[in-house]
């Protein structure tokens, strides 16, 4: 038993060796065109396409003529994703003014999306990566099962125009919504005041705000099914002010 010890030991250290190799391997993956590690500054963005939340398909390509944001996140709803996906959210309007696409990516299954996307009310596409085609594409390695957080901003022509190796959650999606701006020569939108209701985020309700008068922009007309768009009355004739009373006669 004392002859065996040793040798059952050593291979315990061979086989940790090996799997800290591997770990560290996975790091600097071979990616489709043959390069390694996070696809670069200037490279051509790959042609690849997913299912996003809803099931639809979204392709790469077919976003060219504006800048684009895809985002590599571990796993839905932890705290650190659920963080950046509501800063996203948060500021989707002015990506939207600045004619910026969003994608979200991460190896979840369309149903943990939908849930993620459904509970936090997130007006973005995030796409299914099960099968890591897309992070394979971009070289953005797997730890413990999970995808790196990795984001990189793509110009209107389909090339890398930025890589975030290391995000800090919380205020990245300002940071590259400025050089996303920079890219397709938009002004940079403002951020809605605090308490206005352009800060609500988006999927909230268009109801109309406390005290304002029936028929006014957002709310909905008496009878109109929920849900249906509301008209927004463009020119529209004010009804005529009601007749002055007549003097009483002396």
């Amino acid at each position: 038993m004392k002859r065996r010890f040793p040798t059952a030991l050593v291979f315990v250290v061979v086989a940790v060796v090996f799997a800290f190799v591997s770990l560290l391997a996975c790091g600097a993956a071979e990616r489709p065109d043959g390069g390694q590690g996070l696809l670069p500054v200037g490279a051509p963005a790959p042609d690849v396409f997913a299912a996003d939340q809803h099931g639809a398909i979204q392709r790469l390509s077919d976003q060219r003529g504006r800048a684009v944001v895809v985002y590599f996140y571990p796993k839905d709803g932890t705290p650190g994703c659920t963080e950046e996906a509501c800063a996203f959210r948060d500021a989707w309007d002015r990506f939207k003014q600045a004619n910026v696409q969003v994608f979200g990516v991460s190896a979840d299954t369309r149903e943990s999306h939908e849930a993620f996307s459904t509970e936090h009310r997130l007006p973005f596409p995030i796409l299914v990566d099960t099968d890591r085609t897309w992070a394979t594409a971009f070289g953005v390695p797997m730890r413990l099962g999970t995808m790196a957080r990795v984001t990189f901003l793509i110009d209107p022509d389909g090339k890398i125009a930025k890589v975030y190796p290391d995000v800090d959650p919380g205020v990245h999606a300002d940071d590259v919504l400025k050089d996303a701006a920079q890219l397709t020569g938009a002004a940079l939108p403002a951020a809605p005041a605090a308490g206005s209701a352009s800060a609500a985020p988006a999927g909230a309700d268009g109801a109309a705000p406390a005290g304002a008068a029936p028929g006014a922009a957002g709310a909905v007309p008496s009878g109109a099914a929920p849900g249906a768009a509301v008209p927004v009355a463009t020119g529209a004739m004010l009804p005529p002010a009601a007749p002055a009373p007549t003097p009483a006669k002396r």
